[in-house]
């Protein structure tokens, strides 16, 4: 399907993950290191605030989130059929501070003919972000352009660097690569369908100031920048396949 400048930009506020159009709307009250967990939520219930969903008018199928039991624990489930949705949480941190990311996740079900690597295939059963609040004087020309455009068009708030922990259905933990659709968006691969990670809970730890130097270079030597968000996406738009996946609280850590 051939895209319009304008469609083009969009799809590319998509790849950074709704273009946090919802959480430019919400108050940004937390402090550092304060997710909400998915764990306070009511099982059969919708995920607790401030997370809140961020769609796309060009995708009318939606990705559904709830909040569900495992052997007695409430965890986020996600089932994604062909649809798209981001789950969004406004954040202020400092990574200086609280420069660990944990969480737990677990995927049942990876779409079909996902591919990272294309534009077509650029769907992930499973994916944890981190929104940086990257000055822009860091930037190259074309990216700094590309990046107040964005905010005019979409979001006051358009990340400048996103770092995505993903799930990937062929890819090797350990591979790193850029969005398909926009650079500004980097992702390490840590789970895969191929490396025998489907069907079990895993538990991660990452250290964001390594993972964000790793992922942007020269682009960290000015220091890590700010937390400005947190979100996490199972999605299927692309592939037109499913997504099954169920995620536990995230919690940003002292080392």
């Amino acid at each position: 399907m051939k895209l319009g400048l304008r469609q083009l930009l969009r799809h590319a506020a998509a790849s950074l993950l709704g273009a946090l159009s919802a959480a430019a709307a919400t108050p940004v009250h937390a402090q550092a290191g304060n997710i909400t967990p998915f764990s306070q939520g009511t099982p059969d219930a919708a995920f607790p605030a401030p997370w809140k969903l961020v769609t796309l008018p060009k995708i009318p199928r939606h990705t559904v989130y709830r909040i569900e039991l495992d052997e007695g624990r409430p965890v986020l489930r996600a089932r994604a059929d062909a649809s798209y949705g981001t789950l969004v949480h406004p954040l202020r941190a400092d990574p200086a501070v609280t420069p660990v990311l944990a969480w737990r996740w677990r995927v049942d079900e990876t779409p079909a003919r996902a591919d990272l690597r294309s534009k077509a295939g650029d769907d992930l059963a499973a994916k944890v972000c981190v929104f940086f609040d990257l000055p822009l004087e860091r930037l190259g020309t074309a990216d700094r352009v590309k990046i107040r455009l964005g905010r005019s068009l979409f979001d006051p708030e358009l990340p400048a660097a996103t770092l995505c922990y993903v799930w990937d259905r062929t890819a090797v933990p350990g591979t790193l690569l850029a969005n398909a659709y926009t650079d500004r968006v980097r992702y390490i691969v840590l789970r895969s369908e191929s490396a025998g990670d489907l069907g079990r809970w895993t538990s991660e730890r990452r250290r964001l100031d390594r993972d964000f130097a790793q992922a942007f270079g020269r682009e960290a030597e000015g220091g890590v920048p700010a937390i400005s968000g947190v979100a996490l996406a199972t999605d299927s738009d692309n592939t037109g396949g499913k997504a099954r996946a169920s995620y536990g609280d995230l919690r940003l850590e002292p080392q």
